[in-house]
């Protein structure tokens, strides 16, 4: 099935409608999900201070750029390799993006030739993951020499942790029908956990997080202050890409800081909090979910405009799963359909104001756009994309409004759509350099597929940190519950199978994004940072609706307290 035909028909969407009728329901007779309330308060984010803007610190930046650029040159065979991971992780990967990729054009020509490079498990998985990371397209072929008579690993890679370790990451680069990533992942999985109580302390800590959620999986930039902290303890660190690491992680945070007092401001303004209740009030963590899809300097502009999308998108998700009635929705939807406030002249007063919030800021992140890029054609597709996701959250609604349980296939028709990740997709693709009528429609139909791929996993992740208070709460059915009713399964082989069709997806994902054009690898980045995003963010839970776990820990990481030097 191509992904053009998963999106619900006339027919889909017309399925449990109802007929107008008048509107009359009492507060008290109203549903609530007992959302705590926000905890960053205004004047605290008003309050953030950094240095780091300063001129002096960017001409440190270009000196230590100066000074670590010819240590590419100096470094050769595997230890190019390391250097590259080097930087990876300490989040330096933008300052050396030319020099990284003449590192990987000689090491696509010349890993094989490196001493001890075919017998060694660590180089050869570190050298594969790094390729494909960047979008290279290598063969899974340079693990054969690993593989016994017995189309098994060989023990000599057992005793190899720290390979099988690599092993492990490198295999979920893999693509389908891929087998022999397959089974290293089997082996390298079952290896790794049988040998946790053997390890040392940090060694069996990054390996129980390795296996919980892989590296491929996770959002880099969340994670770099405790990768340049651990670097700092090396024996054998660079002083000078250490002190970049901190000088670049000081001044990005300023740069987020300066964008996340702008956003304050702009919310409280707005005004929509002190008239509606009803949903959670999460700009903070809205904000952070658009620094985990782009983290970088020049994406300013882009990550305001997600965050504004994101808290909308927790907004209008609680209005049609908790606040709204079933005939208040349908003339919402209409609303939102003709993009005018003809229908919402019988609907609450919260319910009108949510409509104009909405809106007018939607039109503003089309004017932002046309003012960032030049182009004024993106704001059909934003009002597109917000049709598309209210179409969706009411079928859902018109699904628990008649008890109506669907299929796990009829379930993903819509929820692939009310993840909100077409929506959030429509929004990176507006803010291409292109022009809009022209190059933006081929970038959408080329991206089709990644977008409907990452969407799949932000629903699915959203589904197993979430479906627990939401089965409490009585909302309507999530894809764990739809799997154990066609299946007749336990609630745990269910979330087995959810995890499955995950993992089948990253292998998807990483389809459409090894081996593009490098302008479409750009907006595939992107995209697939959304569903890593939502790795971490439901990971333990709703990062969303609860805010005081590992949510509350990195916004003060990223946001509030900056590196010392």
């Amino acid at each position: 099935m191509s992904t053009t035909e998963l999106w619900p028909n006339e027919e889909d969407l017309s399925r449990f409608e109802m007929r107008p009728q008048e509107i009359g329901v009492k507060e008290e007779q109203r549903r609530s999900a007992n959302y705590k309330p926000n905890i960053w308060s205004y004047n605290l984010i008003q309050s953030l201070t950094n240095e780091y803007n300063e001129a002096l610190y960017e001409l440190r930046v270009e000196t230590l750029k100066n000074e670590i650029r010819p240590m590419f040159d100096q470094v050769t065979g595997i230890g190019k390799l390391e250097m590259i991971e080097c930087i990876n992780k300490l989040g330096l990967l933008g300052l050396f993006e030319k020099e990284i990729n003449h590192a990987l054009d000689d090491i696509e020509c010349n890993v094989m030739t490196y001493d001890g490079f075919k017998e060694d498990i660590r180089a050869i998985s570190l050298c594969f993951r790094l390729l494909r990371q960047h979008g290279r397209e290598n063969s899974p072929d340079v693990f054969i020499n690993f593989i016994n008579e017995n189309d098994n690993f060989r023990g000599s890679v057992s005793g190899n942790i720290e390979g099988v370790l690599k092993l492990f990451e490198a295999s979920h680069l893999a693509l389908e029908g891929e087998n022999i990533l397959t089974m290293a992942r089997a082996f390298s999985y079952r290896k790794l956990k049988d040998n946790i109580p053997d390890m040392d302390d940090h060694l069996a800590k990054q390996t129980s997080s390795t296996l919980e959620l892989p590296l491929h999986w996770r959002v880099q930039w969340f994670e770099v202050r405790e990768k340049i902290d651990a670097y700092a303890k090396e024996v054998n660190n660079n002083p000078l890409l250490l002190e970049l690491a901190r000088l670049n992680f000081n001044r990005i945070q300023a740069m987020h800081q300066k964008e996340l007092k702008e956003l304050s401001m702009w919310w409280r303004n707005l005004g929509l909090m002190q008239n509606v209740s009803f949903t959670r009030d999460r700009l903070v963590e809205s904000f952070l979910w658009s620094i985990g899809v782009a983290y970088e300097p020049h994406y300013s502009c882009l990550r305001k405009c997600l965050a504004k999308v994101v808290t909308f998108v927790l907004v209008i998700d609680d209005l049609y799963d908790v606040y709204g009635s079933p005939e208040e929705l349908e003339r919402f939807t209409r609303a939102i359909v003709r993009w005018d406030s003809e229908e919402i002249q019988y609907l609450p007063d919260c319910m009108k104001t949510c409509f104009w919030a909405l809106y007018d800021t939607t039109n503003e992140i089309g004017r932002d756009i046309e003012k960032e890029n030049g182009h004024n054609g993106a704001l059909p597709y934003l009002k597109e994309a917000w049709i598309d996701f209210c179409n969706a959250l009411l079928m859902e609604s018109r699904w628990y409004n008649n008890g109506y349980t669907p299929s796990i296939e009829e379930y993903l028709r819509f929820a692939w759509i009310s993840s909100c990740g077409p929506l959030l997709s429509s929004t990176i693709f507006s803010f291409g350099r292109e022009e809009v009528t022209g190059e933006l429609i081929n970038v959408r139909k080329e991206m089709e597929n990644l977008m409907y791929h990452t969407s799949l996993i932000i629903r699915l992740c959203n589904d197993l940190g979430t479906s627990k208070a939401e089965l409490e709460r009585g909302d309507s059915p999530s894809s764990i519950l739809c799997y154990m009713r066609d299946a007749s399964v336990s609630e745990e082989i269910a979330r087995e199978h959810i995890k499955n069709i995950i993992a089948n997806t990253w292998m998807k994902i990483n389809k459409e994004y090894i081996g593009q054009l490098p302008m479409l690898q750009v907006y595939a980045k992107l995209v697939t940072n959304m569903a890593r995003v939502c790795h971490f963010i439901y990971n333990n839970g709703d990062g969303f609706g609860i805010q005081d776990h590992d949510t509350k820990k990195l916004v003060k990481c990223l946001l509030i307290e900056h590196l010392r030097m």
